[in-house]
């Protein structure tokens, strides 16, 4: 079994526009922040409501469409990735950059972006550049890290 490569082998390696990043889900644990207030906060207000009273960790069934696979998914990203999502105000001009990036991640199942893909899904094409820069920093953003 290999270890991934150490955080200084990371900042060794300078990201570009091609660059794909994703959530880092490990990232929120070791830095002891709490990723399911987090993902509540992108709730829209009817099911912040809804998951207010429910116990963290909550899970759903959900049927994978192109191979019928059963798999278990936690409650807000589901339900963040199939109503929340859907939508006019989930990511607008007014979204945050960092908010704007980590709501796609959580809508298309965390699979990998680059910065220039990220910017058409947020509806900022001339920004590739800056979300580069504001995710290859030395400071870590909700665990938007880039994939090694």
């Amino acid at each position: 079994m290999s270890l991934p490569p150490s955080p200084t082998v990371n900042r060794l390696i300078k990201p570009t526009l091609k660059t794909k990043y994703h959530i880092d889900f490990d990232w929120w644990e070791r830095e002891s922040r709490e990723l399911r207030v987090y993902l509540t906060s992108h709730l829209c207000a009817e099911h912040q409501a809804a998951f207010a009273s429910l116990e963290a960790g909550e899970v759903v069934d959900v049927i994978d469409p192109e191979t019928a696979e059963i798999r278990a998914e936690d409650g807000v990203q589901h339900t963040l990735r199939t109503h929340c999502s859907q939508q006019p105000d989930f990511i607008t001009a007014h979204t945050s950059l960092v908010d704007a990036v980590f709501r796609v991640f959580i809508t298309n199942g965390n699979q990998p972006l680059s910065p220039e893909e990220l910017a058409d899904r947020i509806g900022r094409s001339g920004q590739a550049n800056t979300i580069l820069r504001t995710l290859s920093g030395a400071r870590v953003y909700k665990g938007l890290r880039p994939v090694y």
